[in-house]
């Protein structure tokens, strides 16, 4: 397998590919904050100030004031007791598994999606019990399972927030009614943080506001996605930032997060924070597109998340619907990626930033 040709941004909401300038739905940078002059600047600045990277681990030489900023503001965001910053999103799940594999209290019984993100089924090995895989988003093939379970002591069920190939919201709520009481959900929200909920705090707030009941909720998430920086984050209880600190290699031996990743994301956050806006703009661009393919008679899965996801399983179909793409100045944001559609499928991210043409031209260009 090659890697796929490379694109070339432009601005916010376009990029040129083999000479063209097109209208882009790819990624998953909601607000495209990852472009936004006031992340940039903050970036350039603390660069600038404290070099390219840190060259050393937190547990060594290399914390810095910049990660303890952040981490105070993502508690903040997310009303977590403590955040946890990582290299990068998928070394936070990794840490995660690592620290949960070793914390004083062992879990004996861990549940995961079929379709879990890849970087969740890599971190389920470090924990050390058995694992049992429930059918994708189904409350009720959960219980069956738990059924025959002889023991539920310490249970830890693991799961997206938002499935990103198709932008599925898990049925957390659902889902925590079949756990035993004292259970814990691990929720990866990469998708989910920054987007959804009245705060924005993810996939928990909302589907359930009030909270998942008497199951202990753990988060984790990533920086490039709603915050338009890089890096990861988990979020969760006093006693996992002590495993994390005491049990995960990745903590003690991975190079921290550039500072001036850390700055940006940071500002992003309190952007998101402060300026509702911005969510108001993606809920009203999400809630177009979605009434737009409905007019025109494209199947697709309507969750109320800025994704539009469609399979193309014949080739002849998939080249039809790159063409008509192509003809209407967006680019064919064609995908192969380990997840739970199998094979290639066309995935298109709507953003804060898109303008009502630009929605307008991707609604016609799918009509069937």
């Amino acid at each position: 397998m090659n890697l796929p040709p490379y694109i070339q941004p432009v601005d916010a909401t376009h990029v040129r590919y083999r000479g063209r300038r097109l209208v882009y739905f790819g990624g998953c940078d909601y607000y495209r904050l990852a472009r936004h002059p006031k992340l940039l600047k903050a970036h350039a600045r603390a660069s600038a100030r404290d070099g390219l990277g840190t060259g050393a681990s937190r547990m060594t030489t290399g914390n810095h004031p910049a990660h303890d900023a952040l981490e105070a503001e993502l508690k903040k965001f997310f009303g977590s007791a403590t955040a946890t910053v990582i290299g990068d999103g998928y070394l936070a799940n990794i840490a995660l598994g690592q620290a949960l594999g070793s914390c004083s209290r062992p879990f004996d019984g861990l549940f995961i999606d079929e379709h879990a993100h890849v970087s969740l089924r890599d971190a389920s090995q470090f924990i050390g019990c058995p694992t049992t895989t429930y059918r994708h988003c189904d409350a009720a093939d959960l219980a069956k399972r738990l059924a025959k379970r002889k023991t539920t002591r310490r249970l830890l069920l693991v799961t997206d927030g938002v499935f990103g190939a198709t932008g599925r919201i898990a049925p957390v709520a659902e889902l925590a009614r079949g756990l035993p009481r004292g259970a814990t959900m691990w929720i990866d929200d990469a998708h989910g943080a920054g987007v959804l909920g009245a705060r924005l705090r993810g996939t928990v707030e909302h589907v359930s506001p009030g909270g998942l009941g008497g199951c202990e909720v753990i988060q984790s998430t990533t920086l490039s996605k709603a915050f338009g920086s890089f890096g990861g984050a988990i979020l969760g209880p006093a006693w996992l930032r002590k495993s994390l600190l005491e049990g995960s290699g990745i903590v003690t031996g991975s190079s921290s997060l550039p500072a001036g990743y850390a700055t940006a994301a940071g500002i992003a956050a309190e952007m998101l924070r402060s300026r509702p806006g911005l969510a108001k703009r993606l809920r009203r661009n999400t809630e177009f597109v979605a009434a737009e393919l409905r007019r025109v008679g494209r199947a697709f899965v309507d969750s109320g998340f800025p994704v539009v996801s469609l399979d193309c399983p014949e080739r002849g179909s998939a080249m039809k619907l790159r063409r008509r793409l192509l003809a209407g100045g967006i680019y064919p944001s064609c995908i192969r990626y380990p997840s739970e559609k199998k094979g290639a499928f066309f995935r298109f991210a709507i953003s804060s930033e898109h303008t009502r043409p630009q929605l307008e031209s991707l609604a016609r260009a799918l009509e069937l």
